[in-house]
């Protein structure tokens, strides 16, 4: 599990590492003082959650965690700030959906108490990882990707095309791209067009010919783009 560190006192950099290296899971550790280096991180590194101090030397936490939420892989991934100004903590959780917090200073346990508390969110969070969830202002929506059956992009809108009770759905969503919709699926989809994405279980026909794919059960036929032949033919 990779936790990333996010703070400029060396000292409390430590005491954070060493109250997880006392646990008995295994941790990754990365370390940084510097908001510029942890945006680095993210993009290099698959973070699994952050500690983040949040009034770091070269910029703001909560303006490094805005950063981050616009990141598909980082939208619900769990983040504990530290803070010594209590006034911050309620702007955290309401607009950076801040896990917890630390307020300094923080005893070993305390910080081994929220750490423990992340874990049982993440164990939690894996069991569910049949679903894909989109927050639309301030509400997260949760589709089983078992009843998705593609994507379709209209510019700064998506368009879900998912089957309930035999009946196929369509729901809009404002401010997705393709590409950021991808990061949060999993391997049974892929794009097959700038405009799609389908789940390929279910694929009923690829006619390679008319370079289009049908899927079961829905009368709309799906383009094959060019450069996207590779991936499905």
């Amino acid at each position: 599990m990779n936790v990333l560190i996010v703070e400029d006192d060396q000292a409390i950099q430590k005491f954070l590492q060493n109250a997880l290296e006392t646990l008995p899971q295994v941790f990754n550790v990365y370390l940084t003082d510097s908001a510029a280096k942890a945006m680095n991180l993210a993009q290099d590194i698959k973070i699994d959650f952050f500690i983040v101090d949040i009034q770091l030397v070269d910029y703001k936490g909560t303006d490094l965690v805005k950063q981050l939420r616009t990141m598909p892989a980082y939208m619900y991934t769990p983040i504990v700030f530290e803070t010594a100004v209590l006034t911050e903590e309620l702007y955290a959780y309401r607009e950076l959906k801040c896990f917890y917090y630390l307020v300094k200073p923080f005893t070993q346990l305390e910080c081994q108490k929220v750490i423990q508390d992340v874990l049982q969110y993440l164990s939690h969070f894996e069991m569910d990882e049949g679903k894909i969830r989109i927050e639309q202002k301030g509400f997260i929506f949760e589709y089983l990707l078992k009843d998705l059956f593609y994507i379709e992009s209209f510019g700064k809108k998506i368009c879900l095309h998912i089957k309930r009770d035999g009946i196929l759905l369509n729901e809009m969503i404002s401010s997705y791209s393709l590409k950021a919709s991808m990061e949060l699926l999993d391997d049974r989809f892929v794009q097959v067009h700038k405009s799609f994405i389908i789940n390929q279980d279910m694929v009923e026909q690829i006619d390679k010919v008319g370079q289009t794919i049908r899927l079961r059960g829905v009368d709309t036929l799906i383009p094959i783009g060019l450069k996207y032949r590779q991936y499905i033919l």
